[in-house]
């Protein structure tokens, strides 16, 4: 150990710490953002908008339906139940009415003369 020189006593230079706070500072900056990102992002913003307001006039335009048409709909579709009209009608027995003289007309006859002579 004494063949080893002595080492000097390590001297910080002069106002090393007075500079160092803004010397850290300045590398933990962010580099400004390149111009062309913010042409980029400008450019994609206005793609999208284009798109959404091109898309708007794209849609097809559906008609209405009467609510007549819109329960057929849902009676074919069996989404509603003939319970589920009935129950939704002022009068039931007219509707009832309605059906059977559409599905059996009175000038239809059923059953022959004879056929109801039988007994």
């Amino acid at each position: 150990m004494n063949q080893l020189p002595k080492l000097k006593d390590f001297e910080a230079p002069e106002g090393y710490f007075d500079r160092l706070p803004d010397q850290i500072l300045k590398k933990a900056k962010k580099p400004k953002m390149q111009i062309w990102i913010k042409y980029a992002a400008a450019a994609v913003v206005i793609l999208g908008l284009g798109l959404i307001w091109q898309t708007d006039l794209i849609k097809p335009n559906y008609e209405q339906l009467t609510y007549e048409e819109e329960a057929i709909l849902y009676i074919e579709s069996n989404v509603w139940t003939a319970e589920d009209i009935l129950s939704m009608a002022d009068d039931p027995n007219a509707i009832l009415d309605q059906i059977i003289n559409e599905e059996m007309p009175l000038s239809e006859d059923l059953w022959l003369e004879d056929e109801l002579n039988w007994f």
